[in-house]
């Protein structure tokens, strides 16, 4: 079965250009990453029959159920932001989650899905606007009943940085952060920082293997760096 590899870190980090990078390389002329969020991989579930889709739709959705089942306090959680996101991320979610499970049905054993945002995001992503920090209990129950990633991959990059490539990138900053004014967009990306990376230290990550990259410098490093982890030539 082809691996998973979830790309990780605030936003600006890179995760999206890294993953742009990784979809468009071939080894031996074959392409080897495919990204759960490419709306293109849907033509996948043709060939499969109806008995699977049914059965990888029913999966997902009660995924999704017990997920919000589990941690619905963060659903009343005061955030920040100005605007309700919570049902757009639950389709963000719910795309991301059955385009795995199709991928994962079609692509080759010895290829990887990407996803970004992936489980852990999702996860960790509310608390970017809160004051609270999320519960080691949560982090128990959440990598002992949902995770499956086979490799995180960790971006970091400093707050500096981070800012300049939020207000330089054509689509702007995310959804949640385009009402807010400058002194919380910086707070709101120190947050995220800090969550992400007491969510990967604290936690147990199970039989995932994590490669911590910083890509403040130079973002084209993390991809030689990420194929040398996977021994990819």
């Amino acid at each position: 079965m082809a691996q998973l590899i979830e790309i990780v870190g605030p936003p600006g980090s890179g995760k999206s250009f890294l993953s742009s990078k990784l979809q468009s390389l071939k080894i031996n002329k074959n392409k080897i990453f495919f990204h759960s969020g490419n709306n293109k991989k849907f033509k996948t579930i043709k060939n499969l029959s109806l008995i699977t889709k049914i059965t990888l739709t029913t999966k997902v959705i009660f995924t999704i159920f017990c997920f919000h089942l589990i941690f619905f306090d963060r659903i009343f959680s005061k955030k920040i932001y100005k605007k309700k996101f919570f049902f757009r991320s639950i389709l963000l979610f719910y795309r991301d989650l059955i385009s795995i499970e199709f991928l994962k049905k079609k692509i080759p054993n010895d290829c990887y899905i990407i996803t970004e945002p992936g489980l852990i995001m999702h996860f960790v992503q509310d608390y970017f606007y809160i004051k609270k920090t999320i519960p080691k209990n949560h982090i128990k129950i959440f990598n002992n009943l949902f995770l499956k990633i086979d490799y995180v991959i960790w971006l970091e990059s400093n707050i500096q940085n981070l800012l300049m490539r939020l207000s330089s990138r054509k689509r702007g900053f995310p959804q949640r952060m385009k009402e807010l004014n400058l002194s919380e967009i910086d707070k709101t990306i120190k947050k995220s920082t800090k969550e992400i990376g007491n969510y990967l230290k604290k936690s147990n990550i199970l039989k995932s293997k994590i490669i911590r990259i910083n890509t403040t410098n130079n973002i084209e490093v993390s991809i030689n760096k990420l194929l040398n982890f996977l021994d990819i030539n």
